[in-house]
């Protein structure tokens, strides 16, 4: 890594720049019990990072999953959305990293498989605008984390290819899907993720402040 000079960054949202884990995590749980299915969110935590698709298919049946997961997700979206105000925080310093990445010329795309109204509502939290190269969401890819989806979506459309991108992100979904695509991976410990989750990373840091303040000279 200490040899590499990344131009560009796919930036990842939940558990990266915002403090929502916690919050997704108990939305799924209040969702899927509507549907049935008594998850604690302690034992959903663990999931948070992967797509809505992808995380319902390990609470459900196949044939269940095959009818009623857009249903489910839409649930958890509706009751994560009524408590962002109350429960989601950004981290301390992380936008000002971005901005500061920025200036320096360094693209940075928001590459998250997030709803485009958690992307809006998170924007205006972080004060974002003007700072991002580019955004995806939800809507732009059938198969999101831990397929690569998102993040070849990002590279390809921003066109990031020659300007050597890092992934960074929190959960181990993340370091997947930058790794299918040959991407290194910045895992950060914001997301409250055990270690050994991330040890596939790249590199390590305690969150996007702490990996701009003593990574810098893995930047262009």
């Amino acid at each position: 890594m200490r040899d590499s000079r990344f131009g560009a960054v796919l930036l990842d949202l939940d558990g990266t720049l915002i403090d929502s884990n916690d919050a997704h995590a108990s939305a799924w749980s209040d969702a899927l019990a509507r549907f049935g299915h008594q998850v604690p969110a302690s034992r959903i935590r663990g999931e948070i990072g992967k797509g809505g698709q992808e995380l319902t298919r390990d609470f459900s049946t196949g044939a269940e999953h095959a009818v009623l997961a857009g249903a489910m997700g839409d649930v958890q979206n509706d009751l994560f959305h009524r408590r962002f105000r109350r429960r989601v925080r950004p981290f301390p310093g992380a936008a000002a990293a971005v901005r500061a990445m920025r200036k320096r010329g360094i693209a940075v795309v928001l590459a998250s498989s997030a709803s485009p109204e958690t992307i809006r509502r998170a924007l205006s939290l972080l004060r974002l605008d003007g700072a991002l190269s580019g955004v995806t969401s939800a809507d732009d890819v059938e198969k999101a984390k831990p397929f690569d989806d998102i993040f070849s979506l990002a590279i390809r459309r921003f066109r990031l290819g020659k300007r050597n991108p890092v992934a960074v992100g929190d959960t181990p979904y993340d370091i997947a899907a930058a790794h299918q695509i040959g991407v290194p991976c910045i895992a950060v410990r914001s997301g409250g993720f055990p270690p050994r989750t991330l040890r596939s990373a790249d590199a390590v840091f305690d969150g996007v402040a702490a990996m701009w303040e003593q990574g810098r000279e893995l930047f262009r």
